[in-house]
């Protein structure tokens, strides 16, 4: 079962580099590492993920997919599915899915998923790494998007090892729907969890940013967009957010 191997640290530089490690050690597919604190977190594009020691869960998951890599595009659309369904879980929220790796409550950012492929002796690997605001209410430097917490948005403080439990019991569900089915009906599901489809977005990509209207998502785990004059393309990197109307 993932997560059934817990690793668990009181601080460390990042918890997706210390699972890198515990890889070349010869650790087990589905081992999770998480920590109470990360020196050096960090999200997508290399961007700081900062936190307050103890207050929130920070993880990382390591998966050896049978998939084909052309595949591994959704997941992390999956991962992030699995921390919207742990976190409602604990509390009835407004909580929905942003593309690819990011989830909300309402405009405010309450989970963040960094994955990244490795190879190790020759095998290829997937470390997923989770960081979900659970008891912080209060964040320090600047943010693309406002963050928030479990506790800001219910009142409600949350144990991280609570949290990492429901959250390892809904990862293993999805991941073994993907394993067996690929990409389609994870997808399927994220689609449900988003309104991200049919919105018009920005796409900032190498500082230029441009307007379209969202429509799809690829079987790669690709956001689709349509431009205005009509041509559609898809989004595999970048970084995307629904405009304020």
């Amino acid at each position: 079962m993932i997560g059934s191997h817990h690793i668990s640290l009181d601080t460390v530089d990042s918890t997706n580099l210390h699972a890198r490690e515990l890889l070349r050690e010869g650790a087990a597919e589905g081992t999770v590492v998480s920590a109470l604190h990360q020196t050096a977190g960090r999200g997508r594009k290399d961007r700081s993920w900062t936190d307050r020691p103890g207050q929130n869960l920070l993880a990382s998951y390591m998966l050896k997919p049978k998939r084909e890599p052309a595949e591994w595009g959704g997941v992390p659309l999956m991962t992030g599915l699995a921390a919207l369904r742990a976190l409602r879980g604990f509390v009835p929220l407004d909580i929905h899915l942003k593309w690819p790796n990011d989830v909300f409550v309402g405009d405010r950012k309450i989970a963040g998923i960094l994955t990244e492929s490795v190879s190790v002796a020759g095998t290829s690997w997937i470390i997923a790494g989770i960081g979900i605001n659970l008891n912080q209410t209060e964040f320090d430097g600047t943010y693309r998007h406002p963050p928030t917490s479990l506790l800001l948005e219910s009142g409600r403080p949350c144990d991280p090892n609570d949290m990492l439990t429901a959250l390892s019991k809904e990862l293993d569900v999805l991941y073994e729907l993907w394993q067996k089915q690929g990409n389609p009906p994870v997808l399927d599901l994220w689609k449900q969890q988003t309104r991200m489809l049919g919105a018009r977005v920005h796409i900032e990509e190498e500082g230029q940013i441009r307007t379209a209207t969202a429509i799809g998502i690829s079987g790669e785990g690709a956001l689709v967009v349509r431009a205005d004059d009509g041509k559609t393309e898809q989004i595999f990197a970048g970084d995307v957010s629904i405009a304020v109307k």
